[in-house]
Formats: structure tokens, C-alpha cells, sequence
């Protein structure tokens, strides 16, 4: 096993001796183009307002969480990505990669971090056998990350690490007949993602076929508007008298926060809304839409308490039931926030993973006397707060 040590402290000793720096920052999007999807309820979709201690639905299987994990650390003349991910779940270990003092690990074909840098510095690292083997310096589409805004470089590198690591879970034979719930969106259509998405996308099918499979957990929704359209909105008004949205300036948490005000959710209550399809409509955004997925939106009445859940169609076809019963499972088992508290344990495993690597990379590059941005060491401080962490 390659010591990750001798990794930063071989790329710390090229980047130290480069005269470049970075542009200024490029700033993109990071979220789908919500106005070129389609959104449909299935015919079966609705809304329900539940009791969350009357559920008790069970899986009938086992279940495994991955979640991915990623911290920037930028000096003036560049700007490196770390990423980890781990698997948790019932009846397997705690699975990590990078290696980790957490948890077992398992070795995964594609780099941990991502590189920002001048040219010179990119090509000395692509250019090294051991360093190109852990640094991306490239996105799937073929540019060098310098080209690209940081959202779209961590993203790539943390997403496709994650597919990567479900792939090599598969081929270890360590996921088993359970279900596979992802951190996060089950892909992205966007035209920066389009050969990530449709590694994600493969890797997925062929759990299916399997017999595993998938479904993503999106807590972060104040940034998506699929629910802000008049399809949905005529569904919701089977179920309520007057609903009104403006439709222009919405979100999907403010939207699902407005049905809980409408029906006066508290404690111990949740909405489920769904299930809906999305799809590409025509123009540019089909061009890199790879399958269509079906989604539900939830609303607990504790803390932030919206997410969605989703699969790709072809995945909800073959396990409509399944999938169903793991939305309200999750329900039932929300933590103080209101999000799936299996999401809590996996996210937990992830940034210890992340963690270690960060302040380990730290140290190397003061050693060396590099100096952080302001961001860097705000995230420091971060780092060393979060449960775990040691100086």
C-alpha cells in the first residue's frame, strides 16, 4: 500500500518550487438546469401526511449507505481538492477509501484528490507515475481543472471516486443483496458531468441486475426547483383547497415548507410528495440527459426537514415496491434535523476519512512553508472542531 504521506509530500515539493499562480476565480453552476426538465407525477403519485412513530416498515434486506466526502486547502498559486468516501451499513464493516483509521479499506481505481494549478505544476503531476495515479489534474471531458470553477473539479473528483468505490464494492463482492443508498443525487444533467454521469449511471444498471438496487438521498434542495411548476402544483390541489406559489421565485424547500404551513405539520409528522418523473424536454439539455428518474420530496416537521429521494426509472420499475417502502422507512428513521439518520453515520465515517487527510496534507505543506488562504484556514478551524478530530 502506497503511503499517502509520500503522495502529498511529493507534489507539496513541486508546487512549492512553481513561480505561477492561479487566475481569478471562475465561478459556474453547480446545480441542474431545472428550467430545460420535464416533471410528471406517476399515477400513482400523491401526497400523504403520515405519523412518523405509526411507521413500521421494514426493508426485508439489508442496506449500505456510501457517502463521499471533499475539502479544498488553496495556497495563492493553487488549489488541491481532498476527497474520501466510506460505506456503512447493516451487515458489512465500515469500508473506506483513501486508507483510514476508521475503517476497513478498499482499494479504488481513480484519484482522491483534484489539482488547480498553474500548467507547469498540472503537467508535472500527470507526467509522474505515483502521483497520477492519486492527483486528477484532468476532468473526464478532457480539459485540465484549471479551466473548470472549483464546484465542478470537486464534484467530479468526489462523485466519480464515489462511483469508483460502489464499483469496487461490487467487484469485491462486499455489497451483497442489499440496498444501495447513495449521499446525494443519484447523477447530475449538466453538460460539465456528462461522461461522469454516465459512469455513475452504468455502475447503477448493472447493481440492478444484479439484484441491488439504487436510490440517492438529496438533503440540499434549496437550490433545485422541480417541484415549481404547474404539474405539481394541480396535484397538490386534489389534497388542499387553496395553494398558491409563485412559481418564478421558488425552490423546492420553500415549496415543501409551505405545504407543511398549509397543513400544519409538527413534531412527529411528515408530507411525502410523490412519485414524480423527470425528464429531459427538448434542446441542449437532452443532449447530455443519460436516463429519466423518479422522485419524492419529504417534509418532517423537526429542524430543516426536506429531501428528496430518487432513482432512475428503469431501477424504480424493476423494485416499485421496494423503493416505496425505503422512502417511508427513511421517513421513520429521521433524526433531530429531520434527515435519514443512516445519512448521519455514513457522513460521519466519510469526513473522518477526509479529516485525517487534511490535517496530515497541513502539516506537510507548513513544513514547507506554504502559506493558506483565509478560506483554507477558516476551514482548518472547521476541521479541528468536528467531532474526532485530533491537532
Amino acid at each position: 500500500m502506497v503511503d499517502i504521506n509520500d503522495v502529498f509530500a511529493k507534489f507539496l515539493d513541486i508546487a512549492v518550487n512553481s513561480r505561477g499562480a492561479l487566475p481569478p476565480n471562475k465561478y459556474g453552476a453547480s446545480t441542474e438546469p431545472d428550467n430545460e426538465l420535464a416533471v410528471a407525477p406517476l399515477s400513482d403519485a400523491k401526497l400523504d401526511r403520515l405519523r412518523i412513530s405509526a411507521l413500521r416498515v421494514g426493508l426485508g434486506r439489508d442496506f449500505l449507505v456510501v457517502d463521499g466526502s471533499s475539502r479544498s486547502f488553496s495556497t495563492h498559486s493553487f488549489k488541491f481538492f481532498i476527497t474520501g468516501v466510506a460505506g456503512y451499513g447493516v451487515g458489512s464493516p465500515v469500508i473506506t477509501y483513501p486508507e483510514s483509521p476508521v475503517g476497513r479499506f478498499v482499494n479504488v481505481d481513480w484519484g482522491f484528490a483534484g489539482l488547480k494549478a498553474p500548467l507547469d505544476v498540472l503537467r508535472a503531476v500527470e507526467g509522474d507515475g505515483l502521483l497520477s495515479r492519486f492527483i486528477r489534474v484532468r476532468s473526464l471531458e478532457g480539459g485540465y481543472f484549471i479551466d473548470y470553477d472549483d464546484g465542478v473539479v470537486s464534484d467530479e473528483v468526489r462523485m466519480g471516486l464515489e462511483t469508483r468505490f460502489i464499483d469496487s464494492l461490487m467487484i469485491n463482492k462486499l455489497i451483497g443483496s442489499s440496498l444501495l443508498i447513495i449521499d446525494g443525487p443519484i447523477y447530475l444533467a449538466m453538460k460539465e458531468r456528462k461522461r461522469l454521469t454516465d459512469m455513475r449511471v452504468e455502475v447503477i444498471n448493472r447493481l440492478g441486475d444484479a439484484g441491488v438496487p439504487t436510490i440517492g438521498i438529496v438533503k440540499r434542495v434549496d437550490g433545485s426547483g422541480k417541484l415549481c411548476r404547474k404539474s405539481v402544483i394541480d396535484l397538490v390541489k386534489n389534497y388542499v383547497k387553496s395553494f398558491d406559489m409563485d412559481l418564478v421565485n421558488c425552490n423546492d424547500a420553500a415549496f415543501m415548507h409551505r405545504l407543511g404551513q398549509v397543513f400544519s405539520v409538527g413534531l412527529g409528522e411528515a408530507l411525502v410528495l410523490g412519485p414524480f418523473k423527470i425528464s429531459a424536454v427538448s434542446g441542449k439539455l437532452s443532449d447530455y440527459f443519460t436516463e429519466d428518474r423518479v422522485f419524492w420530496y419529504v417534509h418532517t416537521g423537526l429542524g430543516p426537514g426536506v429531501f428528496r429521494v430518487e432513482t432512475l426509472e428503469s431501477i424504480y420499475r424493476k423494485y416499485a415496491d421496494l423503493i416505496e417502502d425505503s422512502v417511508l422507512w427513511l421517513v421513520g428513521n429521521v433524526d433531530g434535523a429531520g434527515m435519514p439518520y443512516v445519512i448521519d453515520v455514513a457522513d460521519y465515517y466519510a469526513k473522518a476519512v477526509t479529516r485525517s487527510l487534511y490535517l496530515r496534507f497541513y502539516q506537510l505543506s507548513f513544513i514547507r512553508g506554504l502559506k493558506p488562504t483565509y478560506d483554507t484556514i477558516q476551514e482548518l478551524s472547521r476541521v479541528l472542531g468536528e467531532e474526532g478530530a485530533q491537532a
